[in-house]
């Protein structure tokens, strides 16, 4: 075992070996040991902190000597310092004085000099910044650098200045007028008059600025200069609004007074107790001719007092000055006075004593009153005369007050009414004269005198005789000064004579409808009775055509059409005319190819043309739109009659057609087409009378060249019609020229893919067809039209045999006569439609080409018609439409790309002014949601009287937008109203039909609105 080898040898000096063998003597020995060795580290580590510590002891007092040396040198630093500071100082006492004790004394009494200095700048600098914090205007002290030395929160407040007043010290104000500008209105200004007082350096007071939410401030600028040295500036921003204004209200009001004052109709004259003239308006210079400045310092009786006046005037001053009464004062009194020419005319004056800071003035208000007093010499004169004419005239009038009672009655109305003024005064002209149904009217104008409403009306009355008279009254209510209401005042005039006249031309008036319903009656079974037969014969002559002819024969038939058409013509133009006069003419608006409507006609004229050894030219301009709106048949009709009339009257030479564009517009274009010939000519006489009809220009000319004289008249019709106008300039035997202008809407030229309907029709394999027909000819023309297109023909000859036939068969589609015995075509349409439910479609077959005629036919539920005599190729188109083709037109329908409204209208009315169109769209667009809405509403109720309201008022939009899907449908809701026994299902699929189509429209409309807004 190891131990401390000083305790080591002592063990072996005087231990033996066995003493080990004591078991607790070895961990004694042990510990004693670990004492040893302890002990031994503790010495060391003593002795190695003495090093240390001596050798750190050294570098203290080393440093020690070396910071006695600089305070030594610091010392004799602060005794020099002390010595600059203060000369005074007695270097002996210094020497004597203890070193630190010297300069900790002197520098003690150093601060609390300062000290004081500085508590008492303290104190001046806390009342100068208190004296300015609270001014009330807005302070802003800036250095020579423009750095911020004070300012205040009154500043902050008038620039918006978020910060507080102390967080603006030492801020940099160099940009801060361009921070500010935008509160001021002359923003500019303000920044470069800041720029330019700075650069001046002088002192600018009471600079006015007005900022932009119309407040005033006035600015201060002071520079500041310390021994002749700048050191900055102090802004001063003081809020003069209140006095501004409170300056400006006391200008207006003073320029408000004397505007009045010279604005008044009185001539106003001011003097003072002196009796001078103080204030002279510009009505008193008008009125009396004297100058404001030749006046002022003058006295009244000096200019405008007669001289006979002048000295009352002067003794009424003296009078009031020593009584302060004056018998004239604040009175309205005449007087004479002169003008500055000595001319004298009476006055009307008021004179007001005023007393103004204890001076005494007198106000006169003066009025010309001459004119006045001369009007009311003439009123006088006047009213007697008035008086004279109402108790003369042949007019009654009569005075009622507020109960209806007779107040006055003049002479007039007494002799009218057969009852003298005391039997009337008193009583209520009601009771005296009026019985039966005029009682009501006469009631209903009490209401409308309490309302303050005049009018005329006529009601029949009975005089005291008990004579039946008829009366024209015209009555007003009647006011009092007051504006009140009193009475009414009623003028009479006895018309018993006239209205028996009214009533016989009333009588007439019934004959002359009754005659022009015959006389369209008369031409209705004309028409039929003509084309009927006519019908036969085109159409026999059509089958004879199709037949194998020698040539002669081909000749024959050729002639015999030529002059069946010419019949034909002559019959339409008399209709055409009939029509115009019932006002039964329209003209189509779709889809035109002007080139193709000339040329057509020309096609026609041609070979006509070429036989008389005319030359037939035609000049059309490329720039026409390629698609034009409007009626291709019309326009081809005022062509053929005005290029045939040329044809007819010109014997050789040459006619020509232009066509050109005269304006063209974004939506529309001008055109002019100009037909002239070198023919026969016209004198100016008939050109003024050839629009009339059957209108030639002599016998010689009718024989020789033939016509009723009825095209002229008809083209004018159709040209009015088409809103243009017509002009002729023709020089006899030189030849004519009619110039047309029509505007017509531009057309889609996206849209000009061929109408199914369009197609050549050689084929209706199959159809099935019920014939209605009455007259055996003119089914055996449709029954040989129809076969050669491989029909299935059906004949009936009335609507009774069509309706038996129905009831067993079905058919593709029904061609209906409308005129036959038994049971004619509208009534039989009328029960297939609503008794049976049947839904082919039914095309009329007539030979009355009146609208009345046909509107009838489509409200009985007819689907087209087919006029007789009919053009084959018509006549198969229309069979076509609504069988073969109804598939595809059906599937166009639903599926078509193409709107299904019409703008044309709107926009021709609006020129073109797309605001307006807009305005126009969105009105209809709420108008049909409402009616939409209303219409469910009134089909819950079975309202039918409602649901014909509501489609009659939405019946012209729907019509001005072109939306002919529904046409049908509008129409038929329209007649709920008047229909006596409503089928509830057909009006619900009709307005089914509406909803769905409108609501598409309207979704269309909105787009097209957006696009009109882009």
């Amino acid at each position: 075992m190891a131990f401390n080898k000083l305790l080591s040898k002592q063990i072996n000096k005087y231990l033996s070996d066995k003493s080990f063998e004591q078991v607790n003597l070895e961990p004694f020995i042990q510990s004693i040991s670990d004492t040893y060795q302890a002990f031994e580290r503790d010495i060391n580590l003593m002795n190695h902190a003495f090093d240390v510590s001596d050798a750190e002891f050294k570098e203290i007092n080393y440093n020690l000597e070396k910071e006695y040396q600089l305070k030594k040198a610091a010392i004799n630093k602060l005794y020099q310092s002390i010595r600059d500071s203060d000369p005074t100082k007695d270097k002996k006492e210094e020497e004597e004085s203890d070193d630190l004790l010297f300069v900790s004394n002197y520098l003690h009494e150093e601060i609390q000099k300062r000290k004081e200095s500085e508590q008492a700048l303290s104190r001046s600098v806390l009342l100068f910044k208190t004296l300015l914090a609270n001014l009330q205007s807005g302070i802003l002290v800036e250095d020579e650098n423009r750095k911020i030395l004070f300012t205040n929160q009154l500043f902050c407040d008038t620039f918006s200045i978020p910060a507080p007043p102390d967080a603006m010290i030492g801020m940099d104000c160099s940009n801060s007028a361009e921070q500010s500008k935008h509160l001021f209105k002359n923003a500019d200004n303000f920044a470069s008059r800041i720029d330019t007082i700075l650069k001046n350096q002088a002192i600018e007071e009471d600079e006015l600025m007005e900022t932009i939410n119309g407040n005033f401030l006035s600015r201060d600028y002071i520079p500041i200069y310390i021994d002749n040295v700048y050191k900055g500036h102090l802004w001063k921003y003081t809020d003069v609004t209140q006095s501004i204004k409170t300056r400006r209200l006391l200008e207006q009001s003073e320029e408000k007074s004397r505007l009045i004052m010279n604005a008044s109709l009185n001539a106003i004259i001011t003097i003072n107790s002196a009796g001078t003239i103080t204030f002279w308006n510009e009505q008193a210079e008008h009125l009396f001719g004297w100058k404001q400045e030749e006046v002022l310092g003058k006295t009244l009786t000096e200019t405008i007092v007669p001289q006979r006046h002048k000295e009352g005037h002067n003794e009424g001053m003296k009078h009031f000055m020593a009584t302060n009464e004056g018998p004239i004062l604040n009175k309205q009194i005449e007087l004479p006075a002169l003008n500055k020419n000595g001319v004298e005319f009476l006055i009307e004056i008021s004179i007001t004593p005023i007393y103004l800071n204890d001076e005494l003035s007198f106000c006169s208000f003066i009025q010309d009153i001459s004119e006045r007093k001369n009007a009311e010499a003439n009123l006088k004169k006047q009213e007697e005369k008035y008086r004279n004419i109402i108790t003369n005239m042949n007019l009654g009038l009569i005075e009622v007050d507020s109960n209806e009672i007779i107040t006055f009655a003049n002479q007039s109305f007494t002799n009218m009414s057969g009852f003298e003024a005391e039997e009337l005064i008193g009583k209520n002209p009601s009771s005296l004269f009026v019985s039966g149904e005029a009682t009501g009217v006469v009631e209903s104008k009490k209401d409308l005198r309490k309302k303050g409403v005049s009018d005329i009306y006529q009601i029949p009355v009975k005089n005291k005789r008990g004579e039946l008279r008829w009366w024209a009254i015209s009555a007003a209510p009647n006011y009092d000064d007051s504006g009140d209401f009193v009475g009414s005042v009623g003028i009479h005039l006895d018309i018993t004579e006239q209205k028996e006249l009214e009533i016989a031309l009333g009588k007439e008036k019934e004959k002359a409808q009754e005659s022009a319903r015959a006389k369209e009656a008369f031409l209705s079974n004309m028409s039929h009775e003509i084309r009927t037969p006519l019908n036969a014969i085109i159409g026999f002559l059509r089958e004879l055509n199709r037949e194998d002819l020698t040539s002669t024969q081909k000749h024959y038939i050729a002639n015999s059409t030529i002059a069946s058409k010419h019949l034909l013509s002559i019959i339409n133009n008399i209709l055409d005319i009939s029509k115009i006069e019932a006002g039964e003419m329209s003209v189509e608006n779709e889809n035109m190819v002007v080139k193709n409507s000339i040329d057509n006609v020309i096609a026609v004229l041609e070979s006509k043309a070429h036989e008389k050894g005319i030359q037939l030219h035609s000049f059309i301009s490329n720039q026409i739109h390629p698609i034009l709106k409007g009626d291709s048949l019309r326009m081809e009709q005022i062509l053929f009659n005005l290029i045939g009339n040329a044809l007819k009257f010109t014997p050789k030479g040459t006619i020509t057609v232009h066509c050109e564009v005269k304006n063209d517009y974004t939506h529309s274009q001008d055109l002019r087409f100009i037909i002239s010939d070198t023919g026969i000519g016209m004198d100016q006489n008939f050109i003024n009378t050839i629009f009339k009809k059957f209108s030639q220009e002599d016998k010689t000319i009718t024989r020789k060249f033939g016509g009723t004289g009825l095209g002229m008249s008809i083209t004018h019709e159709l040209v009015q019609l088409m809103n243009g106008t017509i002009e002729i300039e023709s020089v006899k035997d030189k030849g004519t020229t009619i110039t047309i202008d029509l505007n017509l809407l531009k057309g889609n030229t996206d849209s000009q893919e061929k109408d199914p309907n369009e197609a050549n029709i050689t084929d209706l394999l199959g159809i099935s067809i019920l014939l209605v027909e009455d007259n055996e000819i003119n089914r055996m023309v449709a029954q040989n039209s129809l076969s050669y297109y491989n029909c299935r023909v059906t004949e009936a000859v009335n609507g009774l045999e069509a309706i038996k036939i129905l009831e067993k068969e079905t058919f593709d589609i029904i061609l209906m006569d409308l005129q036959m015995p038994e049971m004619d075509g509208i009534e039989a349409t009328k029960i297939i439609r609503t008794v049976h439910q049947i839904t082919t479609p039914i095309i009329a077959l007539t030979a009355n080409a009146f609208k009345s005629e046909l509107e009838k036919a489509k409200e009985a539920g007819m689907n087209d018609h087919i006029i007789k005599p009919f053009d084959e190729a018509i006549f198969i188109k229309i069979i076509a439409k609504h069988t073969i083709n109804q598939t595809a037109i059906s599937k166009a329908e639903m599926e078509q790309d193409d709107k299904l409204y019409n703008l044309e209208s709107l926009l021709n009315l609006s020129r073109g002014n797309t605001e307006f169109i807009q305005k126009m769209i969105a009105i209809f667009i709420t108008q049909a949601e409402e009616t939409l809405l209303k219409t469910e509403e009134a089909l819950k109720e079975s309202d039918y009287l409602e649901i014909g309201k509501l489609y009659h008022k939405i019946k012209p939009s729907i019509e001005s937008l072109g939306i002919q899907l529904i046409f049908d449908e509008i129409r038929y809701l329209e007649q709920m109203d008047k229909e006596p026994t409503p089928d509830p299902e057909k009006i619900t699929t009709a307005f089914e039909k509406v909803k769905r189509i409108l609501h598409t429209v309207i979704l269309q409309l909105q787009e097209s609105e957006e696009g009109l807004k882009k």
